[in-house]
């Protein structure tokens, strides 16, 4: 009895599926009837496909899952975001408001500094992503832009600092070329902060005469010499902290030269170049390396490996009876197999002086510049001679190093700035014979001096005319063995007498009473 039920469910299903087709086989002809004026139930064979691929593309959706989200952009390292927020978003904004506010021409100049920062971003956001060249002649190629920067700030100086009415400018204009060369901190090995320091003595020379100068006539010219003074203290602590010894460099990073090809991390990344139009057909021995199956890659290749079960084995390399070393007593002494297909040797490692990136030497440079004489970078150079002189000029010594300079004539004023070793011999000056941070000097006036002011300077000589015993004025500020000769005589002798280093300071009376320590014995 079971068995003729069975029977009859199974014709019973049979009959379905015939009238199933049935009505398949009439609705298709039907859509072919229909296909020159379809009625709003027709439905074609494509639509039915359309369809179908839908109810497709739902189902591999539901299994597949939500699609990818967007390959997220790489976050900026530590260094380049503080460069951002400090230098950039911070003390640079201030400097370009106070320069708009002192005067166009002026705003224009601080516009160059704006370009040289965006520069220097650029390039610790590539030392991020980047390993160090090898080399200072393979890094020279990656500081072309700042180069650039630097270079036309200084262009933008001679071209308008001559023009009449950019006169009252000249001390901002030459204050920035000097600034500006704190940004070369970046080829300093390895105390590049002090560099900055001493940059910023050079331009807050100008930037004090700019203050002394329109003080009380023009608040807004003093509070943008203070602005920019101010821009390069800041970057001075950026580099004391994010780049104590140097740039820091990525040390499992890319290849500087690939750096623009595949990094992602830019502040406006643009889409990747299109894709090469496809070749010729490669033939001969090309066509086999082309025919060859794609080697797979990533996770995917590492579990296609272990599919592979004992033939995972099958590319490993060889070990000839020469590289044993149980059967060769030498290896085991020196522990060393020689592996004549191993690896390609790495690129020796530069040495210590070649990884240094000493900054750039400037030409020595003797030049009047207006009434201004401009003595800068010269080195071991015993005789410099300027005597072609008015009293209405300036003489200004700065980066010399074992250097004489011998001035005739009466000149308006005379300062050392960052200069080293250096020695000047001069008759007379109107107002003031001025040192900063110029250790180990030496001085001898022939003539009259009103006043000697002698900062952040140790180790120094000044040897004193009969002329002005009674009538110099010695100004002194963080200094340190800084002697004084006298004329005792009609013969040219000297006798040396030491600048006080110690003070003492007392309470009395409400006030503060300073004396000098002296030492005995």
């Amino acid at each position: 009895m079971s068995h003729q039920t069975g029977l009859n469910s199974l014709a019973t299903i049979i009959k379905r599926l015939e009238a199933a087709t049935s009505r398949l086989e009439d609705v298709a002809l039907a859509a072919q009837h229909s296909s020159f004026a379809p009625g709003p139930t027709a439905r074609s064979t494509d639509q039915v496909h359309d369809q179908l691929a839908g109810h497709l593309n739902n189902s591999s959706s539901a299994v597949a899952g939500a699609p990818a989200p967007a390959k997220e952009e790489t976050p900026l390292a530590p260094s380049v975001k503080a460069y951002q927020e400090v230098i950039i978003d911070g003390a640079l904004q201030d400097f370009l408001q106070k320069s708009k506010d002192a005067s166009d021409v002026v705003g224009q100049h601080a516009a160059l500094i704006a370009k040289l920062c965006d520069a220097q971003r650029d390039f610790i956001q590539k030392a991020s992503a980047c390993t160090k060249p090898a080399t200072p002649q393979d890094l020279l190629p990656h500081l072309s832009e700042i180069q650039a920067a630097i270079g036309a700030i200084n262009d933008f100086r001679a071209e308008h600092d001559r023009k009449k009415e950019n006169r009252p400018y000249g001390n901002h204009f030459t204050a920035v070329c000097e600034g500006a060369a704190a940004w070369g901190w970046i080829a300093v090995e390895p105390t590049p902060a002090p560099f900055v320091g001493d940059m910023k003595d050079s331009a807050q020379f100008y930037t004090n005469r700019v203050i002394k100068e329109f003080k009380d006539s023009d608040p807004k010219q003093a509070a943008w010499a203070r602005s920019f003074i101010s821009l390069i203290d800041e970057l001075q602590k950026y580099v004391k902290q994010y780049h104590t010894t140097g740039v820091t460099w990525n040390l499992k990073g890319m290849y500087p030269s690939k750096y623009k090809a595949t990094s992602s991390s830019g502040a406006a990344s643009s889409a990747p170049p299109p894709p090469p139009p496809p070749g010729p057909a490669p033939t001969g021995f090309d066509a086999e390396i082309s025919s060859a199956p794609a080697v797979p890659s990533g996770p995917g290749a590492f579990l296609a490996e272990l599919n592979k079960g004992t033939a995972v084995t099958s590319g490993l390399k060889k070990v000839d009876p020469t590289m044993q070393t149980h059967k060769n007593p030498n290896l085991r002494a020196s522990s060393i197999v020689a592996d004549k297909s191993g690896p390609p040797e790495r690129p020796a490692k530069p040495s210590k002086l070649a990884s240094q990136n000493p900054v750039q030497k400037k030409p020595a440079k003797t030049e009047l510049d207006g009434t201004k004489w401009n003595i800068e970078y010269h080195e071991g150079n015993p005789e410099i001679v300027i005597d072609d002189t008015e009293i209405n000029q300036t003489v200004h010594l700065f980066a010399c190093k074992n250097t004489v300079v011998k001035i005739k004539g009466k000149v308006n004023a005379i300062s050392l700035l960052n200069c080293h070793r250096t020695s000047i011999l001069f008759d007379s000056v109107v107002s003031q014979l001025s040192i900063t941070s110029s250790p180990s000097f030496t001085a001898q006036i022939l003539g009259l001096c009103p006043t000697l002011n002698v900062e952040k300077t140790d180790s120094g000589n000044v040897y004193l005319s009969k002329e002005c015993l009674d009538t110099v004025e010695i100004i002194t500020s963080g200094v340190s063995s800084l002697n004084i000769s006298i004329p005792t005589g009609e013969d040219g002798d000297y006798e040396e007498k030491p600048v006080p280093e110690q003070m003492k300071t007392v309470v009395r009376n409400g006030k503060l009473v300073t004396t000098i320590v002296e030492h005995s014995g």
